[in-house]
């Protein structure tokens, strides 16, 4: 009989022990599904944050004044996001405008520029900078980088434009260097706007001085006989005229008659 009663208190006793391991596992599992469950709600949270920044980044403007481009995978920024003129597929048709656009500028501003002539007479001689002529007092061919227009000796030789007298030299030596020299009695004055005019083989008598503004048509000299390069006695009298256009830090002859009315 105590025997007995002793395995029914311990078949009692495992049936409670299972029962309590039991509960104990089911509030284990129950503990568990509630951390999982906040972890989940968390992360989704965090998730939608980042969305929204993400989301809102792409929306909000950039208010960086330094323009990033977007690259592609040869590093080379797309040609959509580029500017329009700047966009082009033939870099030498680019280049091909820039130098029409410039062409176009020097142009305009030959057309607006007019000048008087310095006096009435025939071009005996014209500008030529690439196709020599031959000079007959020196007996050799040269390029010309201005022309002579005739006149008779002691005709009066007027200012081409408004400007201010740089200038006066006597040019009564002849140099082998690329800017001829031997012209004679010189004048040289600035018009403000990137061109000078020249006149030179006059005569020591100048109505002008250095430093002293014009005025279009006033008398600054008349034709002399002092050029050592265009011999009067050889060549015949005459004016000797260029006109100057600003390169950089230099001036450039180009063709008077481009500019004359």
């Amino acid at each position: 009989m105590g025997e007995k009663n002793f395995f029914k208190k311990s078949n009692l006793f495992n049936k409670d022990s299972f029962y309590v391991i039991l509960f104990i596992c089911l509030c284990i599992v129950a503990v568990a599904a509630v951390v999982i469950t906040r972890n989940n709600n968390n992360v989704s949270k965090k998730l939608g944050e980042v969305k929204v920044t993400e989301e809102t980044k792409k929306t909000e403007p950039n208010n960086d004044p330094t323009l990033i481009q977007e690259k592609n995978k040869n590093n080379t920024v797309p040609a959509s996001n580029l500017p329009k003129q700047s966009v082009s597929t033939n870099p030498q048709n680019s280049n091909n405008n820039s130098n029409n656009n410039s062409a176009t500028k020097q142009q305009g501003s030959v057309v607006s520029f007019k000048l008087q002539k310095p006096l009435d007479g025939q071009i005996k001689k014209p500008f030529e900078d690439s196709k020599p002529l031959y000079n007959q007092t020196l007996d050799q061919w040269e390029t010309h980088e201005g022309i002579d227009i005739e006149a008779d000796l002691g005709t009066e030789v007027k200012a081409a434009a408004d400007g201010k007298v740089v200038k006066i030299f006597k040019d009564d030596k002849i140099v082998n260097t690329i800017n001829k020299t031997g012209y004679g009695v010189t004048v040289v004055i600035d018009h403000g706007n990137g061109y000078q005019t020249v006149y030179c083989n006059l005569s020591e008598d100048l109505k002008v001085k250095e430093g002293q503004k014009v005025t279009k048509g006033q008398v600054i000299g008349v034709v002399g006989d002092t050029s050592i390069r265009e011999s009067v006695a050889i060549e015949g009298s005459h004016l000797h005229f260029m006109v100057l256009k600003k390169n950089g830090k230099e001036y450039i002859p180009v063709d008077p008659t481009k500019f004359l009315k």
